[in-house]
């Protein structure tokens, strides 16, 4: 069996996370906290195409949907496509599981990278919001209530 070439990505990396309508959603590594998991931020910011992308516009505050610490295989095999590198305006103290620091992280929530895929096609309703043994579960992984789409697509009648 072929071994998968593992890529170099660094803290700041902006990245692009295939969506099911062959566009791209973006997202930011915060930090690495474990050897096999990163923090990072995902953004309300689809592109078709990874060509000549201006990473200045990408990963603006405003766009900002999640924070969540996932597992990095998508990353390091190359699946979440390094676009650039910019520093993170995110405080630090805003990082997922950020609160469970002074408590030796015991309750931190780690998911693994495809949720995070899920969650964005989800998120742009390209597939249900609440497929999840929990139906609220992706609301859960929002910043903030208000960062909830209004054109969700549903699989439960409610």
């Amino acid at each position: 069996m072929k071994r998968r070439k593992k890529y170099i990505w660094n803290i700041g990396d902006i990245f692009a996370i295939p969506l099911n309508n062959q566009k791209y959603a973006i997202g930011h590594v915060l930090d690495q906290r474990l050897k096999n998991t990163i923090r990072i931020a995902l953004y309300d910011e689809v592109v078709e195409s990874l060509n000549i992308l201006d990473v200045n516009e990408l990963c603006k505050e405003p766009d900002l949907i999640s924070l969540i610490e996932v597992t990095k295989e998508q990353i390091d095999f190359g699946v979440w496509k390094v676009i650039g590198n910019k520093k993170s305006t995110i405080p630090i103290s805003k990082y997922a599981n950020e609160q469970y620091r002074d408590i030796g992280w015991v309750g931190s929530n780690i998911k693994d990278a495809g949720i995070a895929e899920d969650f964005l096609n989800a998120f742009y309703a390209l597939n249900p919001w609440d497929d999840s043994y929990d139906p609220n579960y992706y609301d859960k992984m929002l910043v903030d209530k208000s960062k909830k789409p209004s054109n969700l697509v549903y699989s439960k009648i409610e």
